[in-house]
């Protein structure tokens, strides 16, 4: 499995906000794309960010080939909605790992 991360900061002002377009909007967006099984959001706890709240949202795909397809065809235009919205004032960085194992109770 691959898990994309995308790790987001968000000032204090905006977090209400941000956290009903996530879970309203763009969640549902990026998984209805058919290329991801898994969304997870997750607020950072510690270390703190004075002034902001940083997030993680993990989408779980099945293979690199599913998540290469969705940056090509579909994360671009759900970015510039993001951007659209929040503009520069939230900052988002991506990475990709690969789970190599995992359990669940």
């Amino acid at each position: 499995m691959i898990i994309y991360q995308v790790e987001v900061t968000v000032p204090a002002d905006l977090v209400d906000q941000w956290i009903e377009y996530m879970t309203s909007h763009h969640i549902d967006d990026v998984v209805g794309t058919g290329m991801f099984i898994r969304s997870e959001l997750h607020r950072l706890t510690d270390p703190i960010v004075e002034g902001h709240s940083v997030f993680r949202v993990r989408y779980t795909c099945e293979s690199q080939d599913k998540l290469t397809r969705y940056r090509a065809e579909f994360a671009p235009a759900l970015m510039a909605d993001h951007t659209r919205i929040f503009g520069d004032r939230v900052v988002a960085t991506r990475s990709v790992s690969e789970r190599i194992w995992s359990t669940e109770r």
